[in-house]
């Protein structure tokens, strides 16, 4: 529940006003926080939102193997790819399998 609270916090401000997080988790990698609102994929690292990718405009994948799930976001022109490694799967992976269409594991 603190993670939430200071993700919270760090996103006050800079979502639209009908917008929610839903759902976070930790990187185990990087210790950054992946967080999915209704309207956007958002990635917050020491209170500071980084990158940040339409939800509807998303394209990757995720894997699943015994040791970790790995997910990757595809970036764009002008901006790059994300990585994000969890250890196991949680909420938010199942959510971005659903979301890139891929069939849950």
């Amino acid at each position: 529940m603190f993670d939430a609270y200071q993700v919270q916090r760090a996103l006050r401000g800079h979502l639209a006003e009908d917008d929610v997080m839903e759902m976070l988790a930790r990187d185990d990698a990087t210790g950054a926080y992946w967080v999915l609102t209704g309207r956007e994929l958002l990635l917050v690292q020491d209170q500071q939102i980084g990158d940040r990718f339409a939800r509807d405009e998303l394209s990757g994948s995720v894997e699943t193997s015994e040791v970790a799930v790995t997910v990757r976001i595809r970036g764009g022109e002008s901006r790059p790819a994300l990585l994000g490694t969890f250890r196991k799967p949680n909420r938010l992976t199942r959510a971005l399998e659903e979301v890139l269409g891929e069939a849950p594991r």
